[in-house]
């Protein structure tokens, strides 16, 4: 995944969540594949146009151009209409929000293989600096994960909850270089 494209796929990852929706049922609703999306999330394939379009779609979200004269208002606005964005300092504090709702769920539940691959994530990413953008869907994962109740569907919740923060655990574990190309053609070369 490039570095220009990872914010806004990522983005489309948090609404998903917050949508409660499995990337399944995303597939469903934009024409994808489970597995294309899977792969999207995980950085592993760079979406077309058309793709990302699709997604965003299903997810209700909208792509708009915005002169850059414009764009400081145009994110004042959205900053100032979207939820609470926690500052890189307070990580430790969502940590420890997280763990106490992940071991509440756990004497909810009992331990399942979801809960428990949740906290080996809570127990890696709390190890690094994570970005705004990470911190903010850490935050929203913890809050979908403080939401849920104990009906069935919630397990499939669950797994999407664990499956996201696998996929940032691995981004941040093994950043992707940017591509080099194979050779290069040097002017100051004398061969």
């Amino acid at each position: 995944m490039s570095y220009e494209s990872e914010e806004l796929i990522r983005e489309v990852q948090v609404q998903r969540i917050k949508a409660a929706m499995s990337q399944r049922a995303l597939g469903v609703r934009s024409g994808l594949t489970q597995a294309h999306i899977s792969q999207i999330e995980n950085g592993r394939l760079e979406p077309g146009l058309s793709s990302f379009i699709h997604m965003a779609r299903a997810l209700d979200l909208e792509i708009v151009l915005v002169p850059k004269k414009l764009l400081a208002a145009v994110e004042g606005v959205l900053r100032s209409t979207s939820s609470q964005i926690i500052p890189e300092d307070g990580q430790s504090a969502l940590f420890a929000k997280g763990e106490r709702i992940l071991a509440k769920r756990k004497k909810q539940r009992g331990s399942s293989a979801a809960l428990d691959r949740i906290a080996e994530y809570f127990r890696f990413l709390k190890q690094v600096r994570l970005s705004r953008t990470d911190l903010a869907f850490l935050e929203d994962s913890i809050e979908i994960l403080r939401q849920l109740s104990d009906d069935p569907q919630s397990n499939s919740q669950l797994e999407n909850i664990a499956g996201a923060l696998q996929g940032l655990r691995n981004r941040v574990a093994h950043p992707s270089e940017a591509p080099r190309p194979a050779y290069a053609l040097d002017e100051d070369d004398d061969a």
